[in-house]
């Protein structure tokens, strides 16, 4: 019957599938990303094509079966656009922190609660629409030169030969600059943020077929020309898709260089609160309630190289060694996301002594990320309901990481056996855009997919609370100022 292709624009790396019709993955490839806060969009599209071309040739599939292309992106970065086609300034990341001057102003002028009431997101620098007005402040010959501003999933789309610059609905929910409940570009927004409609691509419902390869992108990845392009979605709600979490009750962890817990509601909520943020589903009808963890993965690997280790499994094998002894990691190394929303937080190490050595540090760090992973689902608990959760991502095979998730959340996990499920998410996009499924709900609904691993908690409830609350109120006394705050300690 063939397959499909789904690609995964990531943060850290550029990853291809090719996928059938019931979900499974039958081969992959990867390339890094090779981007910080600012790359080139150029290199990145061709690494895109490689990445492409690559499974093409290794793939085991003839090219005339694989049947139609999907992307699932990392959401929120940037790339300006000049009038011949090309980019006009480098492209800027969704990590990039530096934009909450412009966040707060925009903020200011349409005031944060109203910001909040048509977007569906607090005020907050991750948003495309905090880079682009820093790019016009800071950057003004930039500026004039560019005609649109897209997405990574746009820009690489329309290399692929899409007919125009066109955005789905789930990525351009991530720009600041999307009405959420109407699923387009909110006029209210554009007129604060002094910007106009023909500077944003198109936007459809993910799942549509916006064109076909062309005659030069059939030559640069192997595919014949013509094969059929589909609008995909942010990858966290492909991610979403993959697992099956298109309903309201059950939640998705999906763990990578960020962290996002992404919970499904018929919905937006009339007046979202600051501590989350509303998406568009990739799935129809549907919405998702995030929380973000900015450095989820960054985290173990800025620790990794900053303590000498050549990965993140030697930095587990360390921290497995020995206990944190009261020592707690704050991991806001690319600012606090949820529920503080907060650009100028900063990470650290608290409670230290000069009994604490390397392996303390290193299971801190642990420690930290999942201790920081507990605060946003009790903050998300606190408006929908989480009767199971879903994990998911590379690191989720971190056998200690995934028992100090358990333990220090308090939750049993459901652990995904596909480590790829964003891939697979865009692959279900793909079918739907070829007509081989009603919806994308369906699709997800119907994929084949075998049981992974539960992992339930072990740690005493008034040892995990402890512990928590200890970690609670050291990041109160951060982000109140006070490094220092925050009482009592205890090791895990």
């Amino acid at each position: 019957m063939g397959v499909v292709l789904s690609l995964d624009l990531g943060t850290t790396t550029f990853k291809a599938a090719l996928c059938d019709d019931a979900g499974r993955l039958l081969a992959r490839t990867s390339l890094p990303a090779d981007s910080g806060l600012e790359f080139d969009a150029g290199v990145a599209r061709d690494r895109a094509l490689r990445v492409v071309s690559d499974l093409v040739r290794t793939g085991g599939v003839p090219p005339r079966e694989i049947l139609a292309l999907a992307i699932a992106s990392q959401r929120a970065t940037v790339v300006p656009v000049g009038a011949d086609g090309e980019a006009s300034a480098p492209a800027i990341s969704w990590q990039d922190s530096r934009t909450g001057v412009a966040a707060a102003e925009l903020a200011a002028a349409v005031g944060a609660e109203r910001y909040r009431r048509v977007t569906g997101l607090p005020p907050s620098f991750l948003w495309s629409v905090s880079k682009i007005l820093r790019l016009r402040r800071e950057r003004p010959d930039a500026f004039a030169r560019t005609r649109r501003f897209v997405l990574l999933h746009d820009w690489v789309l329309r290399a692929l030969g899409a007919d125009d610059f066109v955005t789905d609905a789930a990525n351009a929910s991530l720009t600041g600059l999307l009405d959420a409940a109407r699923a387009n570009w909110s006029d209210e927004i554009l007129e604060a943020s002094r910007l106009t409609r023909d500077l944003l691509p198109r936007v459809v419902p993910s799942g549509t077929r916006v064109g076909g390869l062309s005659p030069t992108a059939a030559l640069a990845t192997g595919l014949p020309a013509g094969t059929p392009l589909v609008a995909g979605g942010g990858d966290q709600q492909c991610a979403a898709l993959g697992l099956g979490v298109v309903d309201p009750g059950r939640a998705a962890l999906c763990l990578g260089t960020a962290a996002v817990v992404s919970c499904p509601v018929d919905r937006p909520p009339d007046a979202p609160r600051g501590r989350f943020f509303c998406t568009v589903h990739v799935a129809p009808r549907r919405w998702v309630l995030e929380g973000i963890h900015n450095a989820f993965g960054a985290s173990l690997r800025w620790a990794a190289a900053a303590l000498g280790l050549p990965g993140v499994d030697a930095l587990e094998e360390l921290a497995a060694a020995g206990a944190s002894g009261g020592v707690r990691f704050v991991p806001h190394l690319a600012g606090a996301g949820s529920p503080d929303m907060e650009s100028a937080a900063r990470g650290a190490f608290v409670g230290l002594s000069l009994e604490h050595d390397r392996p303390a540090l290193a299971r801190a760090v642990f420690e930290g990320v999942a201790l920081e992973t507990r605060r946003i689902l009790e903050s998300l608990a606190a408006d929908v309901q989480i009767d199971r959760l879903v994990v998911s991502g590379g690191a989720s095979r971190g056998t200690l990481l995934v028992r100090l998730l358990a333990d220090l959340t308090g939750r049993t996990l459901e652990l995904c056996d596909e480590p790829d499920v964003t891939l697979v998410g865009a692959a279900l996009l793909a079918w739907t855009g070829l007509g081989r499924f009603g919806d994308s709900r369906e699709a997800a609904l119907a994929r084949t997919a075998t049981a992974g691993a539960t992992v339930a908690p072990a740690m005493a409830a008034g040892e995990r609370d402890r512990i928590y609350d200890d970690y609670a109120g050291r990041v109160r006394g951060l982000l109140a100022g006070g490094a220092g705050a925050g009482e009592g300690g205890g090791s895990s």
